[in-house]
């Protein structure tokens, strides 16, 4: 009798552990499917504050961005002394401008990272950095959010890395972080989101 109760006390553990193993592959799948999103992606629209940490001083914007992976736009909206302010991307470069003339807050990394290149580096990332870690922590109201901790592909292995937490269907970004050496230097946290289909 003792050894048959010892025997269903054992049952509901192998269930949890290969309960666990499904989540993996359910967090993995979600991972490739993540990506095949963005690669397939005709373009997307967001809203969202970026803030750029250099250790000594930090900026915070509030801006709009718009485009795909090769080429977009972001316009800032707050603080208003600089509203007004534009960034653009394209062919993997950079700008940003206010009234004509260039603006430049200073490299956040060793490869010359600026706020400006935020969102052409993450989009990169989402569609093909290696997965480093992944995992579906809890997003306030919203429930569950996918979390994937990608290798920059702009940089060298290990160098530096975009933590992304997106919507687990619609794979909207939510939150990322650009990691430099292990230090974030980047974090842009999203009100709203669109992907648009290709």
């Amino acid at each position: 009798m003792r050894h048959n109760r010892g025997a269903l006390m054992i049952l509901p553990i192998v269930l949890l552990l290969s309960g666990c193993g499904l989540l993996g592959q359910s967090t993995e799948a979600k991972a490739q499917a993540l990506r095949a999103a963005y690669q397939a992606m005709a373009g997307f629209r967001a809203e969202a504050e970026i803030t750029a940490d250099y250790g000594d001083r930090a900026y915070a914007y509030t801006v709009t961005l718009s485009g795909d992976a090769d080429e977009g736009t972001m316009t800032v909206t707050a603080p208003a002394s600089i509203a007004g302010t534009g960034a653009a991307w394209s062919g993997g470069s950079a700008s940003l401008e206010y009234e004509g003339i260039s603006l430049e807050t200073g490299p956040l990394s060793p490869d010359g990272l600026s706020p400006a290149d935020a969102m052409p580096v993450i989009l990169a990332a989402c569609q093909s950095g290696s997965v480093v870690e992944s995992g579906s922590p809890a997003w306030g109201e919203d429930g569950e959010s996918l979390y994937l901790l990608l290798q920059n592909p702009k940089t060298a292995d290990g160098e530096s890395r975009v933590a992304v937490w997106a919507d687990p269907e619609t794979y909207a970004l939510r939150q990322a972080d650009i990691l430099w050496e292990e230090n974030r230097v980047i974090s842009v946290t999203f009100s709203s989101f669109t992907l648009e289909e290709g």
